[in-house]
């Protein structure tokens, strides 16, 4: 969660970014395009955890992780979590460049859907510990 803390912290100084800002700077836009994709795999990796510690491996789908997180009480249903992350199965490691103007609709849209999961998943996970 750390991670997430920090990339979400590193967007927030851009913001508001446009598409037009990050095709201008090549710099900029490798930033947001990583701090994006650390966003993306934290909710990931986090949501295939918790879903499987309640007794099964990894879930097929990044959907079932979070219909799983959402029932367990760990996050709530009034964010589209899985749309949060439609990122996570980019080809990056083509080395492909993410759109900017969804990069775009990320950092200005959707930072707060990120704190929220962080905030969401962090207590539940406080109340599981032991």
């Amino acid at each position: 969660m750390q991670a997430l803390e920090r990339a979400l912290s590193e967007l927030r100084t851009v913001a508001p970014i446009t598409p037009a800002d990050l095709t201008a700077d090549w710099r900029i836009q490798r930033a947001v395009e990583r701090n994006v994709l650390i966003l993306v795999d934290v909710v990931v990796e986090v949501c295939q955890r918790v879903a499987g510690n309640t007794g099964r491996t990894r879930l097929p789908s990044l959907g079932d992780a979070v219909a799983r997180c959402v029932r367990l009480g760990a996050l709530s249903a009034a964010v589209n979590y899985v749309g949060l992350v439609r990122l996570a199965n980019f080809p990056v490691y083509r080395y492909e460049t993410i759109e900017a103007g969804m990069l775009a609709e990320m950092v200005n849209g959707q930072l707060d859907d990120f704190a929220r999961f962080r905030d969401e998943m962090g207590a539940y996970l406080e109340s599981h510990r032991g």
